[in-house]
């Protein structure tokens, strides 16, 4: 079953801006949020690990959600969303496109970190420092292009695929 025709429509709605996702719940499923246009905030149970792709894509206006207890975010799960900061304290994997286009100012990823995908961070324009605390991880191409603030990167990489840091020129 692909993923991109789990949900073909949107909900689309510009009136919720809070969402509370009760404990016990372990996986948010594929564009279960998507274009909730005026979603602000989204508070997440400390049972959740798991995040499948879209679920917040086109969000733009999400600018809060405590993500520390997540391990595996998968695919454009944020796409466009006003994200400034992020909490990924337990995260193992970041799928492809996941946090691009938003607003990250700083990004730590944890010894737990094993992979980010393609374009997991791309074009974040105030991106300014990208802590690695992981002492081996696989970055996919293009995971920090065109995050033209970026200046400074602390890593230790296993593998780092080509154009990984394409145009950012203040590196």
């Amino acid at each position: 079953e692909d993923p991109y025709l789990i949900k073909q429509m949107y909900i689309g709605e510009d009136t919720i801006t809070k969402v509370v996702i009760p404990e016990g719940v372990t996986t948010i499923e594929a564009y279960a949020f998507a274009k909730l246009t005026a979603l602000e905030e989204v508070v997440l149970p400390s049972t959740l690990t798991r995040i499948a792709i879209g679920a917040f894509y086109g969000c733009e206006k999400l600018k809060t959600i405590n993500l520390e207890n997540v391990k595996f975010i998968n695919e454009r799960v944020f796409s466009g969303c006003a994200l400034e900061e992020i909490d990924l304290s337990s995260v193992v994997a970041i799928g492809n496109y996941t946090f691009e286009k938003c607003k990250l100012n700083y990004v730590e990823l944890p010894k737990s970190s094993q992979s980010l995908g393609i374009g997991a961070f791309y074009a974040n324009k105030n991106l300014t420092s990208v802590d690695f605390k992981a002492s081996k991880i696989k970055i996919g191409s293009y995971a920090f292009a065109e995050c033209s603030q970026l200046i400074d990167m602390d890593i230790n990489a296993a593998v780092i695929a080509s154009y990984a840091v394409y145009h950012c020129s203040n590196l």
